[in-house]
């Protein structure tokens, strides 16, 4: 009797599930990111001598090289210098304060294994990175999350200098197009 009792719980209680299942809405759903930082201090930032001047976004446009100077993996190419200039007269910026630029590791486009800029474009020159360089023309390691670079100010304004050109990754570069990104932020202590 007790196994026929337990057997009727055991029914009831799928009964239930199931109607309960019958019963339910089924709505679509998803994720809303946020993002920001706050901070008690905020520069300007824009592209000095070697970019387009953006602020915060900038261009640096790198001269076109032949793929006879990446014909072999790990060959550099077309070097150009550029400058990010943090600051400037009349923004209020507390130069008391040391502001470090740092290159994300979590941009999408760092290669992990080489810690350079894979091309975004699809189709158009494969086996070609942008590698960077910091001031004294050591190759920046954009994988590591650990980068990060300073400037003294000079009044109002704090210049800090790079290099980007190209490298071969993986064998010889192909002829095309180039363009790739890296996120950087400017923090201040």
């Amino acid at each position: 009797m007790k196994q026929l009792q337990i057997a009727a719980a055991i029914a009831l209680a799928m009964g239930l599930g199931f109607a309960s299942h019958a019963n339910a809405q089924s709505f679509n759903g998803g994720t809303i990111t946020f993002t920001g930082t706050v901070t008690d201090d905020t520069c300007p930032v824009k592209g000095g001598a070697g970019t387009d001047g953006g602020a915060n976004n900038f261009i640096v446009a790198l001269s076109a090289v032949n793929t006879s100077a990446l014909a072999t993996d790990g060959a550099v190419a077309g070097k150009k210098s550029f400058n990010v200039v943090i600051g400037g007269e009349d923004t209020g910026c507390d130069t008391t304060k040391v502001a470090s630029m740092k290159f994300l590791a979590t941009s999408p486009r760092v290669d992990a294994t080489t810690g350079t800029l894979t091309n975004a474009l699809p189709g158009e020159a494969t086996n070609t990175n942008i590698q960077l360089l910091d001031a004294a023309d050591a190759v920046i390691n954009l994988a590591d999350g650990s980068n990060s670079f300073s400037s003294a100010w000079v009044g109002d304004t704090a210049t800090i200098t790079y290099a980007a050109q190209y490298k071969a990754i993986g064998g010889a570069a192909t002829a095309g197009l180039v363009s790739t990104s890296v996120v950087y932020s400017v923090e201040y202590k």
